[in-house]
């Protein structure tokens, strides 16, 4: 009798789940979007640097892309979806930093830090609020010194890249609640 209730207390959590995620008010990811939400755009992002790859910017309008895609039921429009974002690449920086990681944590080691900041405007069409103006996202990550950089840069810029996307995304979507 009790496996019986548990079973139908279950079924009945999990059906909830689903007619919430059927109106757009939850998804399984653990975001919540107001069902009035239903597009986005991203005006490619372009870049003010001249270092690093060339297709940065593409890369960082694209894993923007696939995340909302993957965690929300938002679609993309080519323009004027209810939330909007266009954005710039201000700067890639290598930095020499010492560091104690590594093989021997009792000797500094020379270490390459690949610092990239994107400037950001994402606005929320159905409440301002939420909305904001060329915010900055940074994110680094370090190559030892020895390391030949170009062999290694391209998937450092990856790495960067999901990790100012992950803080982009939080900053949006996951505060429109």
């Amino acid at each position: 009798m009790l496996l019986k209730k548990i079973s139908l207390r279950n079924n009945l959590y999990f059906s909830t789940l689903l007619w919430l995620q059927s109106c757009g008010i939850f998804t399984f990811s653990g975001i919540m979007l107001s069902p009035d939400l239903q597009t986005f755009s991203i005006q490619e992002f372009y870049t003010e640097v001249s270092d690093g790859p060339l297709d940065a910017y593409k890369m960082v309008t694209t894993e923007l892309e696939n995340r909302i895609l993957r965690e929300t039921p938002l679609t993309r429009e080519s323009q004027n979806g209810d939330l909007q974002y266009e954005g710039t690449i201000k700067s890639f920086v290598y930095t020499s930093v010492f560091s104690a990681e590594g093989k021997h944590n009792d000797t500094l080691q020379e270490v390459q830090r690949l610092t990239i900041t994107v400037e950001v405007s994402y606005i929320n069409r159905l409440s301002e609020e939420f909305s904001f103006k060329k915010k900055l996202f940074s994110a680094s990550k370090d190559l030892n010194a020895d390391a030949y950089k170009e062999s290694k840069e391209n998937e450092l810029v990856k790495e960067i890249m999901r990790e100012i996307v992950d803080h982009i995304f939080s900053q949006s979507i996951d505060n429109n609640w």
